[in-house]
């Protein structure tokens, strides 16, 4: 009842004068990212359209580079975990494992599972199973990554208007997984995948955590909100197109092109 009551006034909250940003530095990378993540020790992880995986520091030092036999476009990379990182291949619907070095395992099919029709997003758990979302129907399930085995499935048609949904980015974070949708805003779930609530959050379909802050953009501007405060704050940008945003130590990782931003919040 209580991640409930938070859930339920989480974008309720009144929203802050806006807050003025001062570049620290800037690097640029080799490509375009198409997909990126973070881990607990700040480091940053981009994809290209390819399948080119580079792991930067915040001060733009390239530490690792992964460049696979079979060219793909990574969907999605979650590195929260550190030790491991998982990459989800939505047109072959595969995905793997990376070490913190980037070297990968064998690449897995969804095939291996007992899912029918699927097409959607898959994300790793907390607990090392699979979120998987499926566009197609609309069935949130969870998936023993060892076994196969579902461990739970939530048709979204029945507790939602779900016709409108696009699910755009998965992401568990705080015994909650979070799915966004460019329109509907962000729809949350506990840990059983029971549907607790949307926040109408500002939003490209991306979003990312730190702390108690979750951090999301639309128009060119960058939205932080305490999820516990239940405050948002806006920040100001120099008017750059960004497409991805991160948050270390009170400072914004923002991605515009090839173009990585470090920006002190003031």
């Amino acid at each position: 009842m209580k991640v409930k009551l938070i859930i339920a006034a989480l974008f309720t909250c009144s929203l802050l004068s806006s807050q003025d940003t001062k570049l620290i530095r800037s690097f640029d990378l080799p490509f375009e990212p198409v997909s990126a993540s973070i881990d607990r020790q700040g480091y940053l992880y981009f994809a290209s359209i390819d399948g080119v995986i580079e792991k930067y520091s915040i001060e733009g030092e390239l530490q690792y580079h992964f460049s696979p036999q079979k060219k793909a476009t990574p969907s999605l990379i979650e590195a929260w975990q550190g030790l491991r990182v998982f990459v989800y291949y939505q047109g072959f619907q595969e995905y793997l494992f990376l070490n913190r070095f980037l070297t990968d395992s064998e690449r897995y099919n969804l095939d291996r599972f007992d899912i029918s029709q699927f097409n959607g997003l898959v994300t790793l758990s907390a607990d090392n199973n699979l979120w998987l979302i499926n566009s197609n129907n609309l069935i949130l399930s969870k998936i023993d990554l060892n076994s196969g085995e579902t461990l739970l499935e939530n048709y979204l048609t029945l507790s939602l208007d779900s016709k409108q949904i696009k699910p755009a980015f998965i992401k568990e974070y705080q015994n909650l997984l979070f799915i966004s949708d460019e329109n509907q805003g962000i729809l949350v779930f506990d840990n059983l995948g029971n549907y607790v609530e949307t926040l109408r959050a500002p939003n490209n379909g991306f979003f990312s955590f730190s702390k108690n802050q979750m951090i999301t953009i639309r128009d060119n501007k960058i939205f932080l909100t305490d999820i516990y405060s239940k405050t948002t704050r806006e920040i100001g940008t120099a008017n750059l197109s960004y497409q991805i945003v991160f948050m270390e130590n009170n400072q914004i990782i923002a991605l515009s092109g090839k173009t990585v931003q470090v920006l002190d919040i003031n």
